[in-house]
């Protein structure tokens, strides 16, 4: 099978510079094959769940591609595609056909990747664990912790809209730090939040690792339900979706953890996924309609309004931020076509990594930086909405090539960091897994930014944690140093 993912690749990146545009069945064929292909690579143990949440949240907007097997194209155009207005990029079927075939080239790339272990991924056992990690129940006390937890609510608190979806329309409540240039002050909390989470899982304790982790859980239920959904914010539910993953599939062999535990199989984890996404959805319809809404009678009768006018609907759970996201691969299509894409030879790559430094910091030193919030690719689509698909970039810097070759080195590259985190289980490679999941769908959908961001947080929480263990230690050692009945 990895043979044919090659060969596809290649023959797509000749025939692209052909001017040969697969049809649009071939292309929704290959992305299906790819998905199965992982999935049966999953069930193999040869790839892990990290390797399939990017391919979800890779594929999840091609998933428009199969409808247009059997659309008219010479029809009149429909008001309505993908669940937003039509434009005239989304009835050309050239522009249709080689986005699509964007799409195939990319899940091809990242099926080679993926493919290219052969020994199937181990879980390091509970007693592995403790041979392994010499730092093995060093973890936070609690003061250091509670602090830690504090930390991860404030930078939610600064960074969540400052009004309620029943007291302010959601596009028009402004977060604290909307003048501080910190946009990543969200990523920053669920950063904190998912260490103390990896910290409560190798609490040797187990009085102290149980509170820890009901603080967690009392935590994550307050930044999601009250700083997050009654504000009309959706970021941490990718988080959820990570914290899910580090506590039931990559740290399911700790020792502690396992005890309290309440075990669910593979199904009912997949079905929490889509109940998340589920609610997801509702409450992003939700949240622009509930302004002055104080009563259970006012709610239902908003409700039964959004259901008669055809805004909540079962079969538009295709549709979603996905749908937004895959406007990107179709206006470099369709700019490619009319001749007014240039490609950039790299450049954008250049300036991801001149714009690692903080917006803040770089307002302080006055660095104007080549991507931020106000300029970078996601300003160049003809459509979008204020990001880009993983493919755009590559696409943009190297075309076809770049599709097959950067998507298959990311999918290698993060299934490898998988592989090598759960069988070094620590405190800091449970985190990473737990950020790099949280961090996918903005990667994926909104730019490769994020993940930047994302892996430079982690870096910096995880240094800071060995040194606030090391301070801890080192007081302990002082103390059991002292003399009976001495004092400062």
């Amino acid at each position: 099978m990895q043979i044919f993912f090659w060969a596809f690749g290649v023959l797509g990146i000749l025939l692209f510079h052909q001017g040969i545009y697969l049809p649009i069945v071939i292309s929704a064929t290959v992305i299906a094959m790819a998905a199965w292909h992982l999935i049966r690579l999953y069930r193999q143990s040869r790839v892990g769940p990290l390797t399939i949440l990017l391919f979800v949240a890779y594929a999840l907007p091609f998933i428009h591609v199969f409808p247009y097997i059997w659309f008219d194209f010479d029809a009149e155009s429909p008001l309505i595609l993908w669940g937003l207005a039509v434009n005239p990029y989304m009835t050309d079927k050239t522009i249709i056909e080689l986005m699509s075939m964007i799409g195939a080239v990319g899940a091809t790339g990242f099926a080679v990747g993926a493919s290219l272990f052969k020994r199937k991924v181990s879980m390091a056992s509970s007693s592995e664990m403790v041979a392994r990690y010499p730092a093995f129940g060093k973890t936070f006390s609690l003061p250091v912790f509670y602090t830690w937890v504090a930390i991860a609510i404030a930078f939610t608190w600064i960074s969540a809209p400052a009004n309620t979806i029943f007291t302010a329309v959601y596009t028009q409540s402004i977060a604290i730090n909307a003048g501080w240039n910190f946009s990543s002050a969200w990523m920053v909390s669920y950063g904190f939040l998912l260490f103390t989470l990896a910290d409560s899982m190798f609490e040797t304790s187990q009085k102290i690792g149980k509170l820890k982790r009901k603080i967690v859980l009392y935590t994550f239920l307050l930044i999601v339900i009250w700083f997050q959904l009654l504000r009309g914010d959706r970021e941490a539910i990718p988080c959820v979706i990570g914290a899910l993953l580090m506590y039931y599939v990559w740290g399911k062999g700790l020792l502690i953890s396992v005890k309290d535990r309440v075990k669910i199989k593979s199904s009912a984890l997949f079905l929490a996924v889509f109940v998340i996404a589920v609610v997801s959805y509702f409450f992003g319809i939700l949240r622009s309609a509930l302004v002055g809404v104080d009563s259970i009678s006012d709610l239902l009768n908003v409700l039964i309004y959004l259901v008669k006018s055809g805004t909540i609907r079962f079969d538009n759970l295709i549709a979603g931020t996905w749908s937004g996201v895959l406007l990107t691969p179709l206006s470099v299509a369709g700019d490619y076509i009319n001749g007014t894409l240039s490609i950039n030879y790299g450049q954008t790559y250049l300036d991801l990594l001149a714009s690692i430094v903080p917006g803040f910091i770089a307002d302080w030193i006055g660095y104007s930086r080549p991507i931020s919030g106000l300029a970078g690719p996601a300003w160049q689509m003809t459509y979008g909405i204020g990001g880009t698909h993983a493919v755009v970039v590559p696409f943009i810097d190297f075309r076809m090539v770049g599709v097959f070759i950067i998507v298959a080195l990311w999918s290698f590259v993060f299934a490898k960091i998988e592989r090598y985190s759960i069988k070094r289980l620590t405190v800091s490679n449970l985190a990473l897994l737990g950020i790099i999941a949280m961090a996918i769908p903005h990667w994926l959908w909104y730019g490769e930014k994020n993940i930047m961001n994302a892996l430079i947080i982690w870096l910096f929480l995880s240094i800071f944690y060995r040194v606030q263990l090391v301070n801890s230690a080192k007081k302990t050692v002082i103390r059991s140093k002292q003399p009976a009945g001495s004092s400062f």
